[in-house]
């Protein structure tokens, strides 16, 4: 038991004003004159002090127990933080650290957090970062497709390249017999199951001969310069004739597009509020801390620090963060 307590006795006696919470066990506020129900190493307990403690007790849920039991409870928790006083545990580093995180955990609840959650993003500023990061937000135009191939092996016969065009034009006229439903997404579908039976791409075959989303303006692809130019030439659902390259025949479909441009508003007022937001914050915290140490009257020796060696080991490496980008709240109905 006892050495389960003497990491909260040290704090205790080390931080003073916050004995576990926010309650020192013997007060500061008690009058001179007022009589010490007990004295414990010099350090008297007072009515006060008595009073002082029970209300702690009360704010953090913990039973009152009579006058006469809580003085000796404070008098043996006192005697106890002294006896750790006195063995030097105050002053070894795990509790000092100890001890510097409660007191700067203090002093963000008090000073800095509650400023912190009453940050908020106008309408107007998220407006105004829009207009001032609209090309930012632009995306490129994308176009989809699908395709039917056949491949020809090199310097194929003129009767190979003839045989390949009439089982593509019979693919062609199965595929206008039973046209696939088209869609977005997974139902752009393209030729549909003739793809499978009709064409050589085993990537794409499967799938309708769908070939997913290529950008507009991509300057290389997998597929030949000449099947791109005619497909993004196409109205979406239309397809292009026989195209005939180094590798085979070729039938392309463009079976959806979207085009370029500035996001609008709408799509990414939340992500930027939040950016604002994170903003905020941050400059708020980062103000909190020069005007600490401004207070302090830091000074530093570099120079001197430089000289000093140490067992560096690089940092652990951070746990990956899910997606939004900007973490925060949902849109408050207070900043409208």
């Amino acid at each position: 038991m006892y050495r389960r307590l003497v990491p909260l006795l040290c704090l205790s006696a080390a931080i003073g004003t916050l004995s576990q919470c926010n309650k020192a066990p013997v007060s500061t506020t008690a009058p001179a004159s007022e009589p010490a129900l007990a004295v414990v190493a010099g350090r008297p307990i007072t009515a006060t002090d008595l009073r002082e403690e029970a209300e702690w007790r009360k704010v953090n849920h913990q039973a009152v127990p009579s006058a006469e039991v809580l003085l000796n409870e404070m008098v043996q928790r006192l005697a106890m933080v002294e006896r750790a006083r006195s063995a030097g545990l105050e002053k070894e580093m795990d509790t000092r650290r100890r001890i510097e995180s409660v007191l700067i955990t203090r002093l963000r609840e008090r000073e800095l957090e509650d400023a912190v959650a009453k940050v908020t993003v106008s309408d107007e500023e998220v407006r105004a970062s829009y207009e001032a990061r609209k090309a930012e937000f632009s995306r490129k135009g994308v176009d989809r497709f699908a395709l039917l191939f056949q491949a020809l092996p090199a310097q194929s016969s003129e009767a190979r390249k003839a045989e390949a065009r009439q089982r593509l034009e019979a693919g062609l006229a199965a595929a206008d017999a039973n046209p696939a439903q088209g869609g977005r997404g997974p139902a752009a579908q393209g030729f549909g199951t003739i793809a499978t039976e009709y064409s050589d791409d085993q990537s794409s075959r499967y799938r309708g001969g769908d070939i997913g989303w290529i950008e507009t303006e991509a300057a290389e692809t997998r597929w030949p310069t000449e099947v791109m130019k005619a497909g993004r030439a196409l109205a979406v659902n239309s397809r292009s004739g026989i195209i005939e390259d180094a590798s085979g025949l070729y039938v392309i479909m463009k079976t959806d597009a979207r085009p370029g441009g500035a996001r609008p508003f709408e799509e990414i007022a939340e992500r930027l509020e939040q950016g604002l937001l994170l903003e905020k914050r941050r400059a708020l915290e980062e103000h909190f801390v020069a005007d600490t140490l401004a207070a302090a009257k830091v000074t530093t020796n570099p120079e001197a620090a430089r000289q000093v060696t140490l067992p560096v080991t690089p940092a652990p490496a951070a746990a990956p963060s899910a997606p939004p980008a900007f973490p925060g709240t949902s849109r408050s109905s207070a900043a409208r």
